[in-house]
């Protein structure tokens, strides 16, 4: 029999076979590597824990902090974000201008003031926070007026008022700039120590879907439907509401507010 080993060395060179032989040993060698580093890839993603904003299965995100109310403090004012994006979207832009219709002042001289809450303002001022987009508009003559009507709305701690939403004017015009500017949807007005904000009403009735006016009950019963002054047209209208008290209202109603 003839020899096939001599035979095949003589066909192949002796060099060619060990160039065969180590790569298949390099080869097998770079495999087995690929394999440990997959394995090894796989446990440690099984051991990372799981942070804000990882998804899961269904795609849907983990973290909490999107779903979570905000909650802080900004010079004494509480501050509390929405924690639905759906009820965000029913909210009002509301502009409320506080005296004659939260807060009264019952001295006879304008130059000392002495603000207080009328009865259930407090409440209903909370409640209309709560449930719409408010922007308090603070109408003052003094500094004196001023650090009061502030003392009293930090002491109440209204939960969901954000206190870049406070804001002062000194002039009738500034308020009717800052209830355009803003886009009301609702304004609530009563008018200050020199005027019950008949003009105000006036100049923003065409640009303010409801106005709620709130004056005495005296002058309220001069708009009479069925003797309306000429000059009255311009001020009462299908879209605003005049009452003597605001939790008599009908805005007071929505927010739960009832007669006893």
């Amino acid at each position: 029999m003839p020899d096939t080993t001599k035979s095949t060395k003589r066909i192949i060179p002796q060099w060619l076979l060990r160039l065969v032989g180590f790569t298949s040993l390099a080869s097998a060698l770079v495999g087995v590597a690929i394999y440990l580093y997959k394995q090894t890839n796989k446990a440690a993603k099984k051991s990372l824990p799981r942070t804000e904003g990882d998804e899961d299965a269904s795609g849907q995100s983990q973290s909490s902090s999107s779903s979570a109310p905000l909650t802080g403090k900004t010079s004494g004012w509480s501050f509390l974000g929405s924690s639905s994006g759906s009820s965000v979207k029913k909210r009002k832009r509301v502009t409320i201008s506080l005296k004659n219709t939260i807060l009264w002042n019952p001295s006879s001289d304008v130059a000392s003031p002495n603000y207080a809450f009328h009865e259930h303002g407090q409440a209903l001022l909370s409640q209309l926070v709560q449930h719409h987009t408010v922007t308090i508009l603070l109408h003052v003559s003094s500094e004196e007026e001023r650090e009061q009507m502030e003392h009293l709305l930090d002491n109440c701690r209204l939960e969901g008022l954000d206190r870049r939403r406070v804001l002062f004017c000194s002039t009738e015009e500034g308020k009717i700039h800052l209830i355009r500017h803003l886009e009301s949807q609702l304004h609530i007005e009563g008018g200050w120590e020199y005027d019950d904000g008949e003009d105000i009403v006036r100049k923003i009735r065409p640009f303010v879907p409801k106005v709620i006016w709130v004056i005495t009950k005296r002058r309220r019963s001069s708009f009479n439907q069925a003797n309306l002054k000429a000059d009255d047209h311009g001020v009462v209208g299908n879209n605003v509401e005049l009452t003597d008290h605001l939790v008599d209202t009908s805005l007071a109603r929505d927010l739960g507010f009832s007669e006893a």
